[in-house]
Formats: structure tokens, sequence, C-alpha cells
């Protein structure tokens, strides 16, 4: 893994797909929701939502893109990573059926020294509505565990 080539800028292919209901009832379900519009489209209409709605935390850089995309676009080794912190800006309610595109950007890269130095990065992944409307942006660091 050539990280000699990983600087601020680098970006993941751009990615574009449907927000499945299934998915979202699967989350919501792992997470212990119980808000009906998350859960049940017919209580989500009646609330006055298009389907379903994305709870907070559904979207996340792999919500769309595959992870192989961010590990070999910004140089990472899976084996010596970390998730790190992950949040994200809501701007606009998301449904089921929704379809989303975006791409994933190296935003900031730093260091920590110590007994065990990694690299850390800030990789900001945003997701764009149909009307090219940021619809929500996810900030995530990523360890590095160095050589």
């Amino acid at each position: 893994m050539d990280i000699s080539k990983r600087v601020v800028g680098l970006s993941t292919p751009a990615f574009k797909g449907v927000i499945e209901r299934v998915k979202i009832a699967e989350y919501s379900k792992a997470v212990h929701i119980k808000n009906p519009i998350h859960l049940d489209r017919d209580a989500a209409i009646e609330a006055g939502y298009r389907d379903v709605v994305v709870p907070p935390g559904f979207m996340t850089p792999f919500t769309l893109q595959s992870r192989e995309a961010k590990f070999e676009s910004c140089f990472l080794n899976e084996k010596k990573v970390l998730a790190g912190e992950l949040d994200w800006e809501q701007r606009l309610i998301i449904c089921a059926g929704d379809e989303l595109h975006g791409r994933s950007v190296l935003v900031g890269m730093s260091e920590k020294q110590g007994k065990n130095p990694m690299n850390i990065l800030v990789i900001e992944t945003i997701f764009f509505n149909a009307n090219d409307e940021i619809a929500v942006i996810v900030r995530d660091k990523t360890l590095e565990f160095k050589e």
C-alpha cells in the first residue's frame, strides 16, 4: 500500500443508489427504535412523510458505496484500521425509495505519536438527493496503525 500517494482531496468514485425500506427496518430493529415512522410505511405516510423515514445514524459512508472504494481510494490497509469518531449533519428528511448520490473525500490527515502511533484520516461523505440538494454529510475519522 503506497501511502505516499495519500493527499487531502482524494475521493472515491461517485456512487448512486436507492434507500431500501427493508434496510431501514433492519437497522431500526437492530438499534431498538420503536417509532413507527421508521418501521411502517402507513404510519410514516399518516405522519406526513413520503415513506418510511431514515432514522439518525442510518446513513454511513457505506450505506450506498462499498468499503473497498474507501480503502482503495485512500490507500488504506483494512487490516490496520479502526473506525474512529463518526458524526453526521442531517439536512433533509430521507425516506425509503429516495435515490441519493455522492462521494467520499479525504478532507484531513494528522498523526498521533506515542506507544501506538497512528495516522488519523478524516473522510467526508456527502449524500445528495435527486435535486442535487445536500441531504446529509457524514464525517468519519479512520484510525490507521503505523508499521
